[in-house]
């Protein structure tokens, strides 16, 4: 059997070793990971945990469970552009508030809007979660103000991981780390 992980258990994501250690965790990933990191530091067998935790589960929820294993959920790796994005704008978000925002101006804005626009280091954010395309727009809403960017068909930079909607309107330091394209306006040589 094994534990629906679409819910949220009703004692949480918790699970009692072999040795009486109780773990908690603030989702199955991060609770998987906890177990794992204690066994490994107290040179114990890893053990199949998602299935120690989902016979645990379904001993406490039997109507919580399914007979039959359920595909895992797909999970975001850390480094999808979706993930890339929202760091960017988290960081953005946060030198806002210590700093203040600092915006160029509109003709400035739209001529970097341009050179974006044909730039082939354009890609698309993944759909799939909404929850990371609402949180874009609401960011980019904070940083840039209620009348959006000069150029809303932009994607974001699939190199330096940037809301481009965003960026062409904040004056932000010359990029001198990544491999750009030459026309690119984030440039130490850019005008």
């Amino acid at each position: 059997m094994s534990f629906n992980r679409n819910l949220y258990p009703p004692s949480g994501y918790v699970f009692t070793d072999s040795d009486g250690v109780f773990h908690r965790g603030d989702s199955w990933r991060d609770l998987f990971r906890a177990i794992a990191a204690y066994r490994t530091r107290n040179s114990k067998a890893p053990g199949d945990v998602e299935r120690e935790v989902d016979a645990q589960h379904c001993a406490s929820y039997p109507g919580l469970c399914h007979q039959e294993p359920l595909p895992p959920v797909p999970q975001p790796s850390g480094n999808t552009l979706n993930s890339r994005v929202l760091n960017w704008l988290g960081h953005m978000l946060a030198e806002g508030r210590r700093l203040g925002v600092q915006r160029v101006s509109l003709q400035v804005a739209k001529a970097r809007a341009d050179i974006c626009a044909t730039c082939p280091a354009q890609r698309s954010l993944s759909t799939v979660c909404e929850g990371c395309i609402a949180s874009v727009a609401s960011s980019r809403k904070v940083l840039i103000g209620d009348g959006g960017s000069v150029h809303k068909g932009l994607h974001p930079c699939g190199i330096l991981g940037e809301d481009c909607q965003t960026s062409v309107h904040l004056n932000l330091l010359p990029e001198t780390s990544s491999p750009l394209p030459g026309h690119c306006w984030r440039l130490a040589s850019a005008p």
